[in-house]
């Protein structure tokens, strides 16, 4: 195996690096972009795409697309602040459950009837924003006590709901990287016909990975809902593609066989803190998205560059 190249190795650090130099770029700009209230701030805007991706990531890694999760966050969300009268517990688990079982239809349909993965859950997200529409009646719903509590409280300069974040990130960077089921993962990733011929049950693999990226969704909108006390049926609508950029950019590739929840944590964090800083400098909603674009551009073009070249 050859040496790899200075360039190579910076590439592999393409995202630490980037998030060092925005910090450094955004604090000479302006000058309260590290204060406390700023860090607090970008640290609450990681946990609701943050554990989207955690589900998607797995899905892309057996080189499926999960298109619906956006419609999962709305739904989830609405679900949340709808049943907490009859308790937190409730309205959580029951949140969660339509998640999974979203997940679980996305997954039959994929797996057992062999429909594209993108076309059938564009399809099943057109669905839930139409069902969400319905369910709220068209309105928002809006602060709870309950939620604000839960979604804003922080130890020191870290909010509780990202911490949880962090914490399930690395239990499952755990998983995928030393258990059977991660190893099983990646391998249908690399090659479906080969882990049929090895014994793995491919299509099992593919119906859990959907619903665990419905569960995901999920929590995804539980959380969104807690940080901004109120659920709308039109929240989630850009879920779907902040979350694949992100997965992207820390290096998980469509074609299935690689993929690290860490590397998407990275991702998620530098979108944020792109999308905060510039924010922060008043530039226009527009112009963060084109910049954002350009950036995605770069970065996968170097990456087919240096990839040919191994």
């Amino acid at each position: 195996m050859r040496e790899k190249t200075i360039l190579e190795r910076i590439y592999d650090f393409r995202i630490p690096l980037l998030i060092v130099l925005l910090v450094i770029a955004f604090s000479i700009i302006s000058s309260d972009f590290l204060s406390l209230r700023t860090v607090n701030t970008l640290l609450l805007l990681l946990p609701a795409n943050g554990v989207v991706a955690l589900g998607v990531t797995m899905v892309m890694i057996i080189g499926e697309l999960d298109l619906s999760v956006g419609g999962v966050v709305a739904l989830s969300g609405l679900m949340m602040v709808k049943l907490l009268p009859l308790g937190t517990a409730v309205a959580v688990v029951v949140s969660l459950a339509a998640g999974g079982f979203i997940g679980l239809v996305n997954g039959v349909i994929i797996n057992k009837l062999k429909v594209n993965s993108l076309i059938t859950t564009i399809a099943v997200g057109f669905i839930l924003s139409g069902f969400s529409l319905v369910f709220s009646e068209g309105t928002v719903f809006y602060e709870n006590k309950v939620l604000t509590g839960f979604g804003n409280r922080s130890l020191w300069i870290f909010p509780y709901t990202t911490l949880l974040y962090f914490i399930m990130t690395l239990l499952i960077q755990y998983v995928l990287q030393r258990s059977t089921f991660g190893i099983k993962l990646y391998a249908v990733g690399g090659s479906r016909i080969s882990s049929d011929y090895s014994g793995i049950n491919v299509t099992r693999m593919g119906i859990v990975v959907f619903i665990l990226s419905g569960l995901f969704a999920g929590l995804g909108g539980v959380l969104l809902a807690a940080r901004l006390s109120t659920a709308s049926p039109l929240r989630g609508s850009e879920t779907a593609i902040v979350v694949i950029t992100a997965i992207l950019l820390g290096g998980t590739t469509l074609g299935g066989g690689y993929g690290d929840v860490v590397k998407s944590l990275l991702g998620i964090l530098l979108l944020s803190l792109l999308t905060k800083g510039l924010t922060q400098l008043e530039v226009p909603a527009y112009y963060q998205s084109m910049i954002i674009g350009v950036i995605l551009i770069f970065l996968l073009y170097v990456g087919s560059r240096l990839s040919r070249r191994e």
